[in-house]
C-alpha cells in the first residue's frame, strides 16, 4: 500500500516537473516571437522613412521664368511677320549669340536678324538660303539648314561654304553641332552626321538625338501614362529610366542636355476628340551613370502665333531659353531651376491667350 502511494506521488512530481519545463519553454518563444515581430515593424517603419514616395507632378517645383527680350512685329527695327496660304511665317528658330545679342532665323523674309537683347530692336540683318528651317551659331559662324543643304555664313552675312545632303533627307527641320561636326535631327528620333571638320561626308546615322554635350538620347512612349528615356554616353555606356504622367502621353521630345541635366518637352492629351494637348518642359537629374528625378517642370502656354521649328534652346552657359510668338510680338524667356514652390511663371497674358496659328490662317476660296 505504502509502495503504491510512493509511486503515485513520484508520478505526480514528474508530471509537475514536465509541465514546469513546458511552461518555461513556451514563455521565451512567445516573447521571442513578439520581439521579432516588433523588430520587423521597426525595420519596416525605418525603410518607409528612407525611401520616400515618388513626387506627383504638383509637388515638383516650376522653373523660375523671366522675360529677357521682346521684339515687335513688322516695325522698322522689329521682326517680319507674313501670311501665306496655309502658314503664318515669322521667326522659325533662334539662338543666343552672347549676353547682349539674340539672332532669329526668319522664314518670312529668308533672313537672319540680330537684335539687341535689352531693347529687342534689330541691329543687323542679312539674306540666307530660301525657306530656311533651322540654324545654329558656333564660333562666329551661322549654320543654316534649308531643304537640301546646310550653308555657312559669317556674322557679316558672307556665305562661306555649303554642305549638301541626299534628297532622301529633304524636309528635315532641325540640326545640331557637336565636336566640330554637323548632324541633322531625323523625324525617327535619330541623328544623321553630314559633315565633319569642315568636310562633307557620306551621311552616317546614329540612334538617338545627339545633344550639345555629345550624348545620344532616345525617348519612348510606354503605357498610356508613361515614357522612358535612354542615354548613351560617348564611351557607349547606356542607362535608362521610366517616368509616369497624369495623362496619356502624346509625345516626348529631347530639348537638349548639360553635364548634369536632360531637358525634355513632354506633351500629354487633355482630350483626344477633339485633340488637345498640354505641353510641359522638364529638367531631369543626370549623373555619370544614371538618370535621377525630375527637378523642375513648367507648363508652356498654348500661344503659337507662328509655328517655330526650334522654340527651346540651351546656351553654352547652360541656360534654358524659350522663344514664344504672340500677336503682340516675339518674346524670349530664360528658365532657371529653383527649389522654391513659389517661382515666377509665364506672364498671365500669354497663358490666357491660347493662340494657335490655325486660328489665323488665310482662308482660300
Amino acid at each position: 500500500m505504502k509502495k503504491n502511494r510512493f509511486v503515485s506521488w513520484l508520478i505526480l512530481i514528474l508530471i509537475l516537473i514536465v509541465l514546469g519545463i513546458l511552461i518555461i519553454m513556451l514563455i521565451p518563444k512567445s516573447e521571442t516571437k513578439n520581439s521579432i515581430a516588433s523588430e520587423q515593424d521597426q525595420n519596416k517603419s525605418a525603410l518607409q522613412k528612407v525611401v520616400p514616395p515618388q513626387k506627383s507632378a504638383n509637388d515638383i517645383p516650376g522653373f523660375n521664368i523671366s522675360r529677357i527680350s521682346k521684339s515687335e512685329w513688322n516695325t522698322p527695327d522689329g521682326l517680319p511677320f507674313s501670311q501665306v496660304p496655309g502658314a503664318n511665317l515669322g521667326a522659325t528658330s533662334f539662338v543666343i549669340i552672347d549676353k547682349n545679342r539674340i539672332a532669329y532665323l526668319c522664314n518670312s523674309t529668308n533672313e537672319i536678324i540680330i537684335t539687341e537683347k535689352s531693347t529687342g530692336k534689330s541691329i543687323k540683318k542679312f539674306q540666307v538660303s530660301f525657306a530656311p528651317r533651322d540654324f545654329v551659331y558656333e564660333n562666329g559662324i551661322f549654320y543654316v539648314l534649308s531643304e537640301y543643304e546646310v550653308t555657312l555664313y559669317n556674322e557679316t552675312g558672307n556665305m562661306l561654304k555649303k554642305h549638301p545632303f541626299p534628297n532622301a533627307f529633304q524636309g528635315i527641320e532641325r540640326l545640331v553641332r557637336n565636336n566640330d561636326a554637323t548632324y541633322l535631327l531625323l523625324p525617327s528620333g535619330n541623328s544623321l552626321m553630314i559633315e565633319n571638320r569642315g568636310i562633307s561626308i557620306k551621311p552616317v546615322e546614329y540612334d538617338g538625338i545627339i545633344t550639345g554635350n555629345g550624348q545620344f538620347i532616345t525617348t519612348q512612349i510606354g503605357g498610356n501614362n508613361s515614357f522612358s528615356i535612354k542615354v548613351r554616353n560617348s564611351d557607349d555606356s547606356i542607362f535608362e529610366k521610366s517616368f509616369s504622367t497624369d495623362n496619356k502621353v502624346a509625345g516626348v521630345f529631347v530639348v537638349g542636355a548639360t553635364d548634369n541635366r536632360v531637358i525634355i518637352d513632354v506633351q500629354t492629351f487633355i482630350s483626344e476628340n477633339p485633340i488637345a494637348v498640354e505641353r510641359v518642359v522638364e529638367s531631369i537629374d543626370l549623373g555619370k551613370n544614371r538618370l535621377g528625378d525630375i527637378i523642375n517642370r513648367s507648363k508652356v502656354p498654348d500661344c503659337y502665333y507662328v509655328i517655330s521649328n526650334k522654340d527651346f534652346y540651351i546656351s553654352e552657359t547652360v541656360t534654358i531659353y524659350n522663344m514664344m510668338t504672340s500677336p503682340k510680338g516675339i518674346f524670349v524667356f530664360s528658365l532657371t531651376e529653383t527649389n522654391s514652390e513659389k517661382s515666377n511663371g509665364y506672364p498671365a497674358s500669354l497663358i490666357e491667350t491660347k493662340f494657335h496659328p490655325n486660328d489665323n490662317l488665310i482662308k482660300l476660296d
